[in-house]
C-alpha cells in the first residue's frame, strides 16, 4: 500500500461571500466521479492514460474515507473506464463505456452486467427510484431510462449534439432532472438546461457553450464544473432563483470531472492532475 498514499493538503482560500476551505488529495489515475454514502466514499478512475474510451481494463474504483483517507486504492478492479456511479441497496452502479454495472459492496463482487446497445459514451448515473436508473450517454445524446429488475431500457430523451451537446451529469430534482452538455467532439461545447419529466419540456439555464461535466444542486444553486479552455477547469454557481453566475474561486483545475454533493462538501475530481479537490461549501 506504500505507493498509493494519498498526500493530504488544507488550504484556505476565498470565493464569493466568504471563505472557502479545501482539501486535495493526490494519487489517483485520471479520476472521473465521485460518490459518497454513510459511510464512505468511492472514486472512479479511467486509469493511467486520459482515454474515457479505451477498453484497456486499467480502470477501477477507490474507496476512501469520508475524511479522504485511503481505505482501499483498488476497491474495484479490472474496469476498462469507469465513471458515473449510484449506489441502491448495497449495490455500486457504475457506468463502463458501453455497459451498466453492478458491484456488492459487502463482497465486492459483480451482481449486475447490461450492456447497452448501440451506446458509445456512457457517462453519469442519476436515480429515479429504486428500480429505475437514468444513464446519459454524451456520445449519442440519449438519456436511457434503465429498469433494474427486468433489464429493459428505452430513451428517455435523445437530444441535439449540435443545440445542447451530449448529456454528461445529471441531478435529479423532483421532476426537473438537470443537465450539463459536453460537445464529444469537442468543437463548440454543450449547454446546461432542465429537462422536466412531466411535461417534457427542455429549458436551457446557461447557453454560453463549454465544455460542462459535472452538475449538482443545493439551496436552489447549481453547481456546474466546465473544463473550460486550454484546461483551466471552472465551478459555476448559477442561483435558480435571480439566474445570477458565479465562479467560484477555487485553485486552478485540470478537467474538473464528475463533481458530488455530499451535505456542505462539494467532491470536484481533477480529472487531468489525477487529484480530488473537497470544497467546503456555505
Amino acid at each position: 500500500m506504500k505507493k498509493y498514499i494519498l498526500s493530504l493538503a488544507l488550504v484556505a482560500t476565498c470565493a464569493l461571500a466568504g471563505e472557502l476551505k479545501y482539501q486535495e488529495i493526490d494519487g489517483f489515475l485520471s479520476p472521473e466521479s465521485v460518490f459518497v454514502d454513510k459511510n464512505a466514499m468511492y472514486v472512479s478512475n479511467v486509469g493511467k492514460k486520459l482515454e474515457p474510451l479505451a477498453k484497456d481494463h486499467d480502470g477501477f474504483i477507490s474507496k476512501l474515507d469520508k475524511n479522504g483517507k485511503i481505505l482501499e486504492y483498488k476497491f474495484l478492479n479490472d474496469l476498462d473506464a469507469p465513471k458515473g456511479m449510484m449506489e441502491i441497496g448495497n449495490i455500486l452502479y457504475v457506468v463502463d463505456i458501453d455497459t451498466l454495472k453492478g458491484f456488492d459492496l459487502s463482497n465486492k463482487k459483480e451482481v449486475f452486467n447490461l450492456p447497452i446497445k448501440g451506446s458509445i459514451f456512457l457517462n453519469d448515473i442519476e436515480k429515479l427510484n429504486d428500480k429505475t436508473l437514468l444513464i446519459s450517454d454524451t456520445g449519442t445524446g440519449i438519456i436511457y431510462k434503465v429498469d433494474l429488475k427486468t433489464k429493459k431500457y428505452n430513451n428517455l430523451l435523445k437530444l441535439d449534439l449540435k443545440e445542447y451537446g451530449g448529456p454528461n451529469g445529471l441531478f435529479l430534482h423532483k421532476n426537473l432532472l438537470y443537465i450539463a452538455g459536453y460537445d464529444p467532439s469537442g468543437v463548440s461545447g454543450g449547454v446546461v438546461l432542465s429537462y422536466n419529466l412531466k411535461n417534457k419540456k427542455i429549458q436551457v439555464l446557461k447557453s454560453e457553450k463549454e465544455p460542462y461535466d459535472g452538475i449538482v444542486l443545493k439551496n436552489n444553486i447549481l453547481y456546474i464544473s466546465s473544463w473550460g479552455k486550454d484546461l483551466n477547469g471552472i465551478i459555476y454557481a448559477l442561483n435558480l432563483k435571480n439566474k445570477n453566475i458565479k465562479k467560484l474561486n477555487l485553485p486552478l483545475m485540470k478537467g474538473p470531472a464528475d463533481i458530488f454533493l455530499d451535505k456542505n462538501d462539494l467532491w470536484i475530481p481533477k480529472m487531468a492532475e489525477g487529484k480530488i479537490l473537497k470544497v467546503e461549501l456555505k
